[in-house]
């Protein structure tokens, strides 16, 4: 809890800083501008996702099996739906990078390694608890 609280903090500082920054350098209209553009594309495809996909991996997990890639892949791209809603250019950054093709295989990875571990310990839930 108290490592969360940590990365939170930081985090918040780190896009404080990096906003500030930005702003600084091509102004705060862009700057808006641009957060305003990334939210925009993030509702989108959140919609495009949504509880659709939310509901296929926990039909997977309850059953005890590996999802399926496309489970997977719609699951990765709700995360960078939410990176790209929240406020800040490292989190737009990083949520641009999940929203993208080329570059998604490697959050797909990291997500399949998170099922694969708590399927391994025997836990039955991943995002939400029944």
């Amino acid at each position: 809890m108290i490592v969360a609280i940590i990365v939170l903090l930081i985090g918040s500082v780190v896009e404080v800083y990096t906003l500030t920054w930005l702003a600084s350098e091509i102004s705060i209209t862009n700057t808006l501008s641009m957060i305003m553009f990334t939210l925009l594309l993030g509702v989108i495809n959140s919609r495009s996702y949504g509880l659709e996909v939310y509901s296929k991996m926990h039909w997977h997990l309850k059953s005890g099996t590996l999802p399926s890639d496309e489970a997977v892949n719609g699951a990765v791209m709700n995360i960078g739906s939410k990176l790209l809603l929240t406020p800040g250019v490292v989190t737009d950054i990083l949520g641009l990078l999940i929203v993208f093709p080329k570059t998604r295989f490697i959050a797909k990875k990291i997500v399949m390694n998170l099922f694969k571990k708590k399927l391994k310990r025997g836990e039955q839930w991943f995002f939400f608890k029944d």
